[in-house]
């Protein structure tokens, strides 16, 4: 038995072992949403979904509930949950927000590497650069293992967290209007990174996001909702 008659409008997820069966419905649902699989506006069907993914409505319903948290989902006790949609509003807010919090992320983070982590986070990067050009979930996997493991290194992980949805926001826009959104600026980082240089790491880190947001949001959308000048100060 399923919400509706016809053809199936979710073909295709596949859901690996999970940790917890809710976080791995949550894990199945956002990576759909994030690489176009699931479009914006889409429906999500509770009983097609769950009989897909071979579980209850209880984990699904927990794993949609998250995901509306997060802004990818809509969920409307009349209409059902669908697939949020994306807006070049949207898009301006999220970069707005970038531009205050990951430059000091990355500051903090770089300043205070060890030997290892610095490594780490090199061979990440390494391996960041070589999925342009690959399939999408993987290029956007890995980029985001990179970013998570940088800013997580800051000591700062409520901000961390906040960074990451937003990052998540970002690529599901590239994901839909077929950019990559790829970051120019690797080899400063990674510059940055071996001489463990925080400062350096803030600017090339807010210079990009800069650059994005003048690339990516037309003038009239960035003037329309631009922030106070002195929100802004000293980023």
């Amino acid at each position: 038995m399923t919400d509706q008659d016809g053809p199936s409008e979710v073909e295709g997820l596949y859901m690996e072992a999970p940790t917890s069966i809710s976080e791995a419905v949550t894990d199945t649902l956002r990576s759909a949403i994030l690489i176009g699989q699931l479009k914006p506006g889409q429906k999500l069907p509770q009983a097609e979904i769950a009989e897909q993914l071979g579980v209850s409505r209880i984990p699904l319903r927990d794993a949609l509930r998250r995901l509306e948290v997060e802004g990818l989902v809509i969920m409307d006790d009349r209409r059902g949950a669908r697939v949020a949609g994306v807006s070049l509003e949207e898009l301006d807010e999220i970069f707005q927000m970038r531009i205050l919090l990951e430059p000091t992320c990355a500051e903090a983070a770089v300043g205070r590497l060890s030997n290892e982590e610095a490594g780490r986070l090199i061979k990440l990067l390494v391996a960041m650069d070589e999925t342009d050009g690959a399939e999408p979930l993987h290029a956007m996997g890995a980029r985001r293992d990179f970013y998570q493991e940088l800013y997580s290194m800051s000591g700062r992980p409520r901000i961390t967290e906040t960074i990451l949805q937003l990052r998540d926001h970002v690529s599901r826009f590239h994901v839909l209007r077929h950019d990559d959104g790829c970051i120019h600026a690797h080899q400063a980082l990674r510059t940055c990174i071996e001489n463990r240089d925080g400062e350096a790491a803030r600017e090339v880190v807010r210079d990009h996001l800069v650059e994005a947001h003048l690339d990516q949001v037309p003038a009239s959308v960035r003037q329309r909702n631009a922030l106070p000048k002195s929100a802004g100060a000293g980023t």
